[in-house]
C-alpha cells in the first residue's frame, strides 16, 4: 500500500461522515413509512453532496479540490470512455463466471419473449403479430435505452454520491495514502447503505442488518476503481459516469439476462462471482502503482494539497 502521509483533515472528515449518515439514514430509515423504496434511494443519494457542501461552507475549505472541472486534458481523453466501458466489461466477465460455475442460466430470449407475450395480450391480433415480428429490433432498442440513455439520466443521481465520497472525502483522506483512502471510503460507503439493505432487502433480497457488511465486498473494489479515476483525472465527473453505468448494468443483468441464483451472495451481478472481476481490476491498479498519484503526471496532485496546513 501507499506510504501514509501526515495531514488528514479529521474535522472535515468526521463532520462530513456525521452529516452524510444523519441525512442519508433519515431518508432511508426515517421516511420509510411515507415514501417508496425507489424514491427514498434516489433522494438519499444526494445526502453525501449536501454533507460535503455544508462541511466546506462551515469549515471555509473552498472548492478547489472538489473535482468540478470536466478534465478533458489530452493525456486523459480516454477517462470518460473508460468510465463507461469498464463497468460493462467487468460486469460481463462476472456474468461469464456465473454461467461457467452454473450459478445462473442465460435467459435473455425467454425473458424477452415473456415480456412480449404479456404486452401482446393487451393489443389487437394484427398489432400483436407486428410486435413479435419487431421483437429483435425492440430488444436492441431496450438495451440501447438502458445502457445509454438511462445511464446518462442516472448521472443526475450518482453525482450526489460521487461529489460526496470522491469529490470531498477522498481528497481529505488522501494523505493516508491513496490505497488506504480508497479502502476507508469503500467501507464507509458500503455501511452507509445499511438501512436500505436491512429494511428493504436492497441488492440481496435479504432484509437483515448483517448483510450490510457483505455489501462492502462490492463497494471496496469499486471505491478503488473510482478513486483511481478521481486521482488520476483530477475530476469527479468520470466517477459520476462510471457509477451510473454500474447502477444500470447490474439490474439489467439480473432482471433480463440471467436467471436468479439460489443465492445472490454467490452469483452475478452483486455476489462473489459478480464482484470478482472488480476485485481483480482493483488489485491490478494497486499492484501496478496506478492508484498512486505521481507529481507531474496527475492533475489531482496539482489541485489538491496533501498538507493539512494548506487551504483548498
Amino acid at each position: 500500500m501507499s506510504t501514509p502521509r501526515a495531514g488528514v483533515r479529521w474535522t472535515s472528515v468526521l463532520l462530513f461522515c456525521a452529516l452524510t449518515f444523519v441525512l442519508g439514514w433519515i431518508v432511508f430509515w426515517g421516511l420509510r413509512p411515507f415514501l417508496a423504496f425507489t424514491l427514498r434511494a434516489e433522494i438519499g443519494m444526494f445526502a453525501p453532496l449536501a454533507a460535503a457542501l455544508v462541511t466546506r461552507f462551515v469549515l471555509d475549505e473552498g472548492f478547489g479540490d472538489f473535482g468540478l472541472r470536466l478534465s478533458f486534458r489530452r493525456s486523459w481523453r480516454w477517462a470518460y470512455p473508460a468510465a463507461y466501458l469498464l463497468p460493462l466489461v467487468l460486469t460481463a466477465v462476472g456474468v461469464v463466471l456465473a454461467l461457467l460455475f452454473h450459478q445462473q442460466q442465460w435467459v435473455l430470449y425467454q425473458r424477452w419473449e415473456a415480456n412480449l407475450n404479456l404486452l401482446a395480450r393487451q393489443l389487437p391480433p394484427s398489432q400483436s403479430r407486428a410486435l413479435h415480428n419487431a421483437g429483435a429490433a425492440l430488444l436492441f432498442a431496450q438495451l440501447v435505452s438502458d445502457l445509454v440513455l438511462a445511464v446518462f439520466a442516472n448521472c443526475l443521481f450518482t453525482l450526489g454520491e460521487e461529489f460526496g465520497w470522491r469529490g470531498h472525502l477522498v481528497p481529505r483522506l488522501a494523505p493516508l495514502g491513496e490505497v488506504w483512502a480508497a479502502l476507508v471510503v469503500g467501507i464507509v460507503w458500503g455501511i452507509w447503505h445499511a438501512p436500505l439493505i436491512a429494511l428493504d432487502g436492497y441488492e440481496y433480497g435479504v432484509p437483515a442488518w448483517w448483510v450490510a457488511p457483505f455489501f462492502c465486498l462490492f463497494t471496496i473494489p469499486l471505491s478503488g476503481i473510482l478513486t483511481w479515476l478521481r486521482l488520476r483525472s483530477g475530476s469527479t465527473w468520470p466517477g459520476v459516469l462510471l457509477h451510473a453505468t454500474v447502477n444500470q448494468a447490474g439490474p439489467l443483468v439480473l432482471t433480463l439476462m440471467l436467471s436468479d441464483t439460489a443465492s445472490r451472495f454467490v452469483g452475478a451481478p452483486i455476489g462473489l462471482l459478480g464482484v470478482a472481476p472488480f476485485w481483480a481490476f482493483a488489485a491490478f491498479l494497486v499492484a501496478t502503482g496506478r492508484l498512486r498519484t505521481r507529481p507531474g503526471r496527475s492533475g489531482y496532485v496539482k489541485g489538491v494539497s496533501l498538507s493539512s496546513s494548506a487551504r483548498s
